[in-house]
């Protein structure tokens, strides 16, 4: 592995999310809030890439409501009243496990019918998906959703992942050498999270055991 793979700058977010040219577009759209060109917003990506972790830093600035599939059976059984809906920012996480089985198909389209009338609030969805490819037989809801501005999310790459690990052990002032960052990179889950929980598990071993950090060292904690 080059040395010069891991002089890309980026950025800790919070304890689980990091700045970099994957996901730089959709965090520089999320800061750029409340000045939307488009009252409704679409993150898709592969699972584990940051989306929700993204949704939640706006949910933060925005005081959004959080919709997804553990509380949405609540909330839509209940009447939600019209000023209500159009007096909140809203996130819909995971758009398309919810149209698994077209059970809140209408409600999520009279939801977002009512946030484009009322132009008083903001939507933002996320999903694993383009916005053509979701599941619904309401093809009004599909036009509705298309209609977003669209951003799509990476997952972190290998060399992503090691500049992850190495400025956690640098900041703890743990070297690392760059054969043991491509053999850990390679024989990991490719998310933010992942590498963060990896690069902790060393921190806590190294100072555990006063170990190197050796092949065989990751391999123990992989394992």
């Amino acid at each position: 592995m080059k040395q010069e793979v891991l002089n890309f700058k980026f950025k800790l977010i919070n304890k689980d999310f990091f700045v970099s040219q994957k996901n730089k577009l959709a965090f520089n759209l999320i800061n750029q809030w409340p000045n939307w060109s488009n009252q409704m917003i679409y993150i898709y990506g592969p699972k584990k890439c940051g989306k929700t972790t993204i949704a939640k830093i706006w949910q933060e600035k925005s005081n959004a409501l959080f919709l997804n599939n553990k509380n949405i059976l609540e909330i839509f059984s209940e009447n939600l009243d019209v000023n209500f809906i159009a007096d909140h920012n809203w996130i819909i996480d995971d758009i398309n496990y919810l149209f698994r089985n077209n059970s809140f198909d209408e409600k999520i389209l009279n939801l977002i019918n009512i946030i484009q009338t009322k132009k008083k609030s903001n939507l933002l969805i996320t999903s694993t998906k383009p916005p053509k490819s979701i599941n619904s037989k309401i093809k009004d809801l599909i036009s509705r959703v298309a209609s977003s501005f669209v951003v799509e999310v990476n997952e972190p790459d290998n060399d992503l992942l090691c500049k992850i690990i190495r400025k956690y052990l640098d900041e703890r002032n743990i070297k690392i050498e760059n054969k043991h960052l491509d053999y850990l990179s390679k024989r990991i889950e490719r998310s933010y999270k992942s590498a963060l929980y990896f690069a902790r598990r060393i921190d806590e071993e190294s100072l555990q055991t006063h170990s190197k950090i050796t092949t065989k060292f990751l391999k123990n904690i992989i394992n």
